[in-house]
């Protein structure tokens, strides 16, 4: 049978569902969030926790429940940790009514294993590491009880039609539960949890490699040995158009390389280039350019038919970018040192291999040569993710889901498309096409057109709020570009929009800083806007703004007030107030003493900037 286990993608597992294979369990899927706001904290301890999501359906609709988070930008499912001796379908049950306030909830059926997720609560302002059991539940009825104000303040309810809760909610761990439930199997990939064998149970697998190494060595399994491999470069498949390889043939001096100065060897233009009966390159039937002269003895010869994978091209040529018209040098040496190495490269997915791994050999070639000033041709290389058509589905013309970007922008605008797209998940993630959302984004870029009519041209100070939230956003969409997190960017300025629609006052010049971050992300839009001010420039030459951390304001935190363990309320704290006020006020609220009853706490648990927690007995 196969194992499923490290498979580093997915289509050892499309061949296995394909012919009938028997498959094996012996992972169960992680998700660690990197690079991005809800990564977990280096200086901050990972704490365990079990935990349910809970999908679910509407009583009488083909419609699910999910939570929109209000202090973060987490779009999901009912979410809880499990307590003490409780069952996960008893902890569903409850959590589903605490925050949802729906009271007949029945639980149908598990949705396969465990799920693990490493990640930073914001909320509570703890690293992570839950061990989700996937739950699916339905509600027999519209049925409500009033939920406490601590959990309205937390997550506001959607219901969203099952077609579009892919496109939803915005967590990967979570959208593999919901794949689950549409019956969609999946294999472990990049990294897991192992279940087997016993020896290394719970551990997971990118960290466990050698200690599974040296155990089959230790046991006298396996020996321990390196190999080195370099995929297939496919000069197998011959085509007409791949690169010659400019060697030439001769009964009397073997092979013999083109000289210099006849370089670069090139293709003869025919009408004819299919592929020969025997094998061959197409090119070998093209007698005219195969016979030449030996560059040695001037004999008889023939010249090298196979030719190279137009990977080969793509492999060097961001060095003739360098160059581009240089007869003598496929680059001048002083324009290579000015120039590279490539600071940033990025691809899609499927070209991490080819471009990668042969770009790296082809480069290290070169620089052994002297040919290149460095040895690593990026410093840095990122992928993006893919865009699925609606429904989840990879894009493909024989199926007929491909979008076509000319319709969109004649009916949406070219801003509207390109804003959707960065708005629509993290880069490095795969999402999925929704285009009823694009409306979100059109209807934002109309509210910054409507807010310019608003801007006192004449007044040079802005609402104290307006000011320093547009420095905020200066900071975040400055660090968030950087990281690539576009979408990020992207509801960054959508709440500096909502902050400038409740100011009495913005003044020009804050407005002018606004249309300057919104420039890459709506060029049309913020050009004509910068113009429309007067501003003979375009807004293109303009420089990034920077902000002031004098104007940022202080930061407001929030901290947890829990009850016996629970959450109960938040703290929103300023400045370094001292722990026995902290304390006080956690005591004095509200939501907190509906659950003391009046009782004095037996013990205090205060975690800084993080919780409090009263122990009443």
């Amino acid at each position: 049978g196969i194992v499923n286990c490290s498979a580093h993608d997915d289509r050892d597992f499309a061949f296995a569902k394909k012919y009938n294979l028997p498959l094996h369990e012996v992972a169960e899927p992680l998700f660690a969030r990197k690079d991005d706001e809800d990564a977990v904290r280096p200086e901050l301890p990972l704490e365990e926790r079990n935990a349910v999501v809970c999908v679910i359906k509407h009583w009488s609709e083909e419609k699910y429940l999910c939570l929109n988070w209000k202090a973060t930008d987490w779009k999901g499912f009912v979410v809880g940790g499990i307590e003490g001796n409780e069952n996960p379908e008893d902890t569903g049950k409850r959590e589903i009514t605490e925050e949802t306030g729906y009271k007949n909830v029945e639980f149908v059926k598990k949705l396969g294993g465990t799920v693990h997720s490493q990640f930073y609560q914001k909320v509570k302002k703890v690293n992570r590491f839950a061990h989700i059991t996937p739950l699916f539940f339905t509600l027999k009825n519209g049925d409500k009880k009033e939920i406490s104000k601590e959990e309205e303040a937390l997550h506001e309810l959607v219901w969203i039609e099952k077609e579009k809760v892919l496109n939803y909610i915005n967590r990967p761990d979570l959208k593999l539960i919901w794949e689950r439930y549409l019956g969609i199997e999946k294999p472990v990939v990049k990294n897991g949890i192992l279940t087997e064998p016993a020896e290394f149970k719970g551990r997971e697998w990118s960290e466990v490699r050698k200690d599974i190494i040296e155990y089959l060595v230790t046991k006298g399994y396996a020996e321990k040995t390196v190999n080195y491999k370099l995929r297939d470069w496919v000069f197998s498949r011959q085509r007409y158009w791949g690169e010659p390889i400019p060697v030439i043939h001769c009964a009397q001096c073997g092979i013999v390389p083109v000289p210099e100065k006849e370089l670069p060897v090139k293709l003869p233009s025919v009408k004819n280039y299919q592929p020969t009966d025997t094998g061959e390159s197409p090119l070998a039937l093209i007698t005219k350019w195969v016979n030449v002269k030996c560059p040695s003895c001037k004999g008889p010869a023939k010249r090298e038919t196979d030719t190279m994978p137009n990977w080969a091209g793509s492999s060097w040529y961001y060095l003739r970018y360098v160059d581009p018209k240089n007869k003598k040098a496929f680059a001048d040496r002083s324009k290579l040192d000015y120039w590279t190495p490539v600071d940033w490269y990025n691809g899609g997915m499927e070209h991490t291999t080819l471009h990668l791994l042969y770009s790296r050999f082809w480069h290290k070639f070169l620089f052994d040569l002297g040919l290149v000033p460095t040895s690593e041709p990026y410093q840095k290389r990122t992928s993006q993710g893919l865009i699925l058509a609606e429904g989840g589905e990879k894009m493909s013309k024989s199926k007929g889901n491909v979008v076509n970007p000319d319709k969109i922008i004649e009916i949406y605008g070219a801003d509207s498309l390109r804003l959707y797209e960065m708005f629509m998940g993290p880069f490095d993630q795969h999402v999925v096409w929704s285009t009823d959302s694009i409306v979100g984004v059109r209807r934002f870029i109309e509210r910054v057109w409507k807010m310019q009519e608003r801007i006192n041209v004449k007044n040079s100070t802005s609402d104290k709020s307006a000011e320093s939230a547009l420095h905020r956003t200066i900071k975040k969409v400055s660090e968030d570009i950087e990281a690539m997190r576009f979408n990020t960017c992207v509801s960054g300025l959508m709440i500096l929009l909502n902050e400038f629609e409740k100011a009495a006052e913005v003044c020009q010049s804050i407005w002018q800083e606004f249309l300057k971050l919104l420039a890459p992300f709506a060029p049309h839009a913020a050009e004509e806007l910068w113009a429309e001010l007067g501003n003979k420039k375009s807004i293109h030459l303009e420089a990034w703004p920077q902000f002031d951390p004098s104007k940022i304001g202080s930061e407001t935190r929030k901290m947890a007030v829990q009850v016996n363990g629970k959450v109960r309320a938040e703290l929103h704290i300023e400045g370094e107030p001292d722990q026995a006020e902290l304390e006080r006020q956690a005591q004095a609220l509200p939501e907190v003493q509906k659950w003391t009853n009046g009782k004095k706490p037996v013990k205090i648990i205060f975690i800084k900037d993080r919780l409090i927690n009263l122990v009443i007995g």
